[in-house]
């Protein structure tokens, strides 16, 4: 399959118009409501007619939309309405029997998501036993129902024809290169002082889609949610088959959002899961491969920074000015800085609560209460004492709600497919391995911005298990 073919360019402008629709529409609340009942109405229509449909809109939207509200009808978000029509449609798929029997042995296979599913049950006992709040339990627990999407990506993926996949890459490409071009028009607009700035800066923070802070060095830190997948991206695509120039062009464009994001968990996350994908084919494929990889990786990456010092110096309308101090300040890890402080006073607080009910946890919705440095927070309260149920420290986070033999769940089922995936790659299967990769980059991540508990971290987990599992299945199949 070609990989930038017409279709490709034409799902990038189709992703680039509905984000103007979105961004017009703040600015006009009839297009905002018409277009979000119009697209939730296509939605639903196309994910009736083809499970797959929906799962490919989710897919893009999800890459695309960081925290799902592009679109909103009331308080019901695209998203969640993608998520609803998705799972519908495949219950009412259920009806048939033969999908029955798919599902089931199916299923099979992936045992150990029951169970992570019981202590999920079981937290969202123990949180209303707790008196938790309604609202906070609800709010906290919506994202884990995203694990239900297992069933469909099961059903439309797993043990799939090949057309499937090219249609899936197709839409995962397109919208991987939106959201990088997306990232480089911020940039441009950012850095020029373009008059359209403060209209976008209104609409990415209503929105979601985009956090736009200034650094240290006076240059805007552009974080996407949704970036992650840009550095899970880094990872993969050095370790899989795809035409050079094709892979280079990907890979510099990758880099670029990643360094662009100043998210220091994303750039920890990309160093140590390249470190270990480079010694692991060192040890499997020799100096030689390492070598090309390694140069693969340093070029682009060089290259990523001459294009964002290109695009920042632009004379049109008038260059901007790089800051290189803005990327060595973030490195740099000054605890006065406020979020390194307020992650570090949060942790204490934390600690302090799990020691006090450490195997059941306190369920869905718990809050604790520390003082905080984020400038938003001292601009409400000045004391700085902010009161959350969404925690920095993730794998504290779970441990504090879901207790620690939920943890110790969770950590099984991401270890399972970690050790499977680079199993696999050492018999030969790039795929499987460069998956893994990405499943290191979530695992590493979670350490300081929580994603195993999002939905965009837990819609990569469910489609590498699935990928994986389905390596692993034709494999034993081809066993005399």
């Amino acid at each position: 399959m070609k990989l930038f073919n017409k279709n490709i360019w034409l799902l990038v402008g189709v992703l680039a118009l509905i984000e103007s629709i979105s961004f017009s529409g703040y600015f006009f609340e009839p297009l905002k409501i018409a277009a979000a009942i119009i697209i939730s109405l296509i939605v639903v229509v196309l994910t009736f007619k083809n499970l797959e449909n929906g799962l490919l809109i989710l897919f893009a939207e999800l890459t695309i939309g960081s925290k799902g509200h592009l679109f909103e009808i009331g308080p019901i978000s695209i998203r969640m309405i993608i998520f609803a029509a998705i799972i519908l449609a495949f219950v009412y798929n259920l009806r048939k029997r033969e999908e029955q029997l798919k599902i089931y042995n199916y299923l099979k296979q992936f045992k150990i998501f029951a169970g992570l599913a019981f202590f999920i049950l079981v937290s969202l006992i123990v949180a209303f036993i707790n008196h938790n709040g309604l609202v906070n339990i609800y709010s906290d627990f919506n994202a884990w129902l995203f694990f239900l999407l297992l069933f469909p990506v099961l059903s439309v993926y797993y043990q799939a024809k090949k057309d499937v996949y090219k249609r899936l890459i197709q839409i995962l490409v397109a919208a991987f290169l939106w959201l990088g071009f997306e990232t480089f028009i911020i940039l441009y607009v950012f850095t020029h002082n373009l008059v359209m700035m403060s209209d976008m800066y209104l609409w990415l923070r209503r929105t979601g889609v985009a956090e736009i802070t200034p650094t240290l060095g006076s240059w805007p830190r552009i974080f996407l949610q949704s970036q992650i997948y840009t550095a899970i991206a880094i990872v993969i695509l050095p370790f899989v088959k795809l035409k050079k120039i094709n892979q280079r062009f990907l890979l510099i464009l990758a880099w670029g959002v990643a360094l662009l994001s100043m998210s220091r968990s994303f750039w920890l996350a990309i160093i140590l899961s390249l470190a270990i994908g480079l010694l692991w084919i060192l040890a499997i494929k020799g100096w030689k491969y390492f070598g090309q990889k390694l140069l693969l990786l340093s070029l682009t990456a060089i290259s990523s920074v001459i294009l964002i010092v290109f695009i920042t110096i632009f004379p049109i309308p008038k260059p901007g000015a790089f800051s290189a101090d803005s990327f060595i300040n973030r490195v740099s890890l000054d605890s006065n800085e406020a979020a390194v402080a307020s992650r570090w006073s949060l942790l204490p607080v934390m600690w302090h609560e799990i020691v006090k009910s450490p195997f059941l946890g306190y369920g869905f919705g718990k809050t604790i209460t520390y003082k905080s440095s984020d400038p938003r927070v001292l601009q409400v309260n000045p004391s700085g004492e902010y009161t959350t149920y969404a925690f920095e420290w993730g794998y504290l986070g779970l441990w504090l709600k879901l207790g620690i033999l939920g943890l110790l769940s969770y950590l099984s089922l991401l270890g399972l497919y970690i050790y499977r995936g680079l199993r696999d790659w050492r018999a030969g299967n790039d795929l499987s391995g460069a998956l893994a990769l990405g499943l290191v980059v979530l695992a590493i991540v979670h350490f300081l911005t929580p994603y195993l508990d999002h939905p965009l971290g837990i819609a990569y987990l469910i489609f590498a298990a699935c990928l994986i599992e389905k390596s692993r299945s034709e494999k034993n199949k081809t066993l005399p």
